[in-house]
């Protein structure tokens, strides 16, 4: 499975046991999950290249709780790290993790094919 966490895709398991003394996390509602996403950025604001371990972890927790989220988006804010969850469909996230594995750039095209088009989407829900 493929997660798409900031602008970097992880490879996950459909199960990871949660390292020592995090186990309450499996226990969480989505909405908690999420939540406590922006706690760990607080602490590893560059989780997904500085732990990568966490990083699996935490995007296959994200999928068990999500099931519908391919994506998911950690930005600072005035109160801290704010978690914001986007449908990709695995073609997309397959082309992405290709791109990632032969060491291209995909910074761009996550915001031009992932963060864009939720924006919009979120924008035109809220209009209407």
């Amino acid at each position: 499975m493929l997660f798409l966490l900031n602008a970097v895709v992880v490879k996950i398991s459909e199960s990871v046991a949660l390292p020592r003394g995090l186990e309450p996390l499996a226990q969480m509602t989505p909405a908690g999950v999420l939540k406590a996403g922006g706690e760990i950025y607080a602490r590893h604001p560059r989780l997904e290249y500085d732990r990568p371990d966490i990083a699996e972890w935490y995007c296959s927790l994200l999928a068990a709780k999500h099931p519908a989220a391919g994506a998911a988006r950690f930005r600072k804010d005035a109160g801290g790290y704010a978690g914001q969850l986007a449908a990709v469909p695995f073609p997309l996230l397959a082309r992405l993790w290709t791109m990632q594995r032969d060491g291209l750039p995909i910074d761009d095209e996550v915001r031009r094919t992932v963060w864009e088009p939720e924006a919009s989407r979120l924008k035109a829900l809220l209009a209407s």
